[in-house]
């Protein structure tokens, strides 16, 4: 048998759960991936340095080992771990989901498919501390309404329960927030067609304003935030043009800011400039 390269393995089941060939997915995953591989603490993979940077900041782990990306075991089991979701297979699920956040606790693809394993489990408090969690490393607008979405589901699960108007209110908010950052999200889209509209005539900000009075999650991580721009502003000194627009540009497709829009400019400026020389 073939023995494949983790990229290669990434790629494939990328490609066969694209197409939902699932079944197909599974076995190949079963041939691919081993599920009882001995994870060492303290070993860990960074898809880039914003990452790197979070972990450093929100964890007080040690780092003895940087795998480099090409061993991306992180997205290797996130990804597997998705893929036994389709088959309600929740027990290797959790085995895979598990792998994917030791070898990368900032991988939020692991924390959604925690989340989901603690849902099934009826563990809504793992589930709320592992959606709140969430938040803080979400650094892309789908992430971000995933983020979202989950913890509305959070409180629309406490709503059925105790029929408390504030839970409805605080799913409604944080539903409008995901689909105002992912409107895409068939998920949210399909909570909000069907939530009531008690709660509608707020606008995003407004809604934001509210989530902040109480102390729930209202927007990006300011953490995320300040770290894209720092590397940003110090790649841009080291000439490193191309590396800061990467950084610069998810800080502003999570925040709108004006102000960054005018940086990226700027280095849009001194890209053309330079290929033009």
């Amino acid at each position: 048998m073939e023995i494949k390269s983790i990229p290669e393995i990434i790629r494939e089941m990328d490609s066969l759960v694209k197409e939902e060939k699932y079944d197909e997915a599974l076995e190949f995953g079963k041939e691919n991936i081993n599920l009882n591989k001995e994870y060492i603490e303290g070993e860990y993979i960074f898809k880039n340095l914003l990452e790197e940077l979070l972990f450093q900041i929100t964890t007080n782990k040690e780092i003895k080992r940087k795998y480099p990306l090409m061993l991306d075991y992180s997205t290797l089991y996130s990804n597997y771990g998705n893929v036994l979701l389709h088959f309600n297979d929740y027990e290797n699920a959790l085995k895979s989901f598990e792998l994917s956040y030791d070898y990368n606790p900032i991988n939020v693809k692991a924390i959604f498919g925690l989340c989901e394993i603690s849902r099934e489990n009826n563990d809504w408090d793992e589930y709320y501390k592992l959606s709140i969690q969430s938040f803080r490393y979400a650094y892309s607008r789908e992430d971000l309404a995933k983020s979202f979405v989950n913890l509305s589901s959070y409180y629309l699960n406490e709503y059925h329960d105790s029929n408390d108007n504030e839970d409805l209110r605080l799913a409604i908010y944080l539903n409008k927030l995901a689909v105002y950052y992912d409107d895409s999200n068939k998920i949210a889209i399909e909570i909000d067609e069907n939530l009531p509209s008690e709660y509608g005539d707020y606008g995003i900000e407004d809604i934001r304003e509210y989530l902040k009075s109480i102390g729930l999650p209202y927007g990006p991580s300011i953490e995320v935030i300040t770290i894209c721009k720092n590397l940003g502003f110090q790649l841009d000194e080291d000439k490193k043009v191309v590396p800061a627009l990467f950084y610069f540009n998810i800080a502003y497709d999570l925040t709108n800011d004006p102000a960054i829009k005018d940086v990226i400019d700027d280095l849009n400026g001194k890209v053309e400039r330079k290929l033009n020389e």
